[in-house]
């Protein structure tokens, strides 16, 4: 059996196909590349399809922390965690759901808001990683 990787997705309006054949010339960060890239697309695509008010969520999250130009301070790093953690913050994701497993949900994905706005990447982008191979085939030759 051919070995490779295939994600295929169609519902509705959104479309998406990656594809990668893998031999024994095919590089283990060439996977990760691909990996990466389809993790980018359904960890953005999944959130259209919670039952949750994001833009609630949003609005909880600007509360937090409004992401800001310039770099960020260690100071506004410590108060938007501690704002993160507080017991208000759980208050008011009870105004989304009332369900324990839904406002977990909704803790990672603020968390995940609120550190990207902070600068604290949670994923590995694709291109960083497209970027990393490009740069390592430059030094190799």
């Amino acid at each position: 059996m051919e070995e490779k990787i295939e994600f295929l997705a169609k519902h509705k309006n959104w479309f998406v196909v990656k594809k990668l054949k893998i031999d024994d010339k095919t590089e283990d960060i060439e996977i990760a590349r691909l990996l990466c890239s389809i993790d980018e697309t359904v960890s953005k695509k999944f959130l259209e399809y919670l039952p949750f008010n994001l833009k609630k969520l949003e609005e909880i999250a600007d509360e937090i922390y409004k992401k800001k130009k310039g770099r960020v301070k260690e100071e506004d790093i410590i108060e938007a965690l501690k704002k993160l953690k507080s017991p208000a913050v759980s208050r008011k994701l009870n105004e989304i759901t009332e369900l324990k497993e839904g406002k977990e949900i909704l803790k990672i994905i603020l968390n995940n808001i609120i550190l990207e706005r902070l600068g604290i990447e949670t994923r590995v982008p694709a291109k960083l990683v497209e970027k990393y191979i490009e740069k390592v085939r430059e030094y190799e030759s």
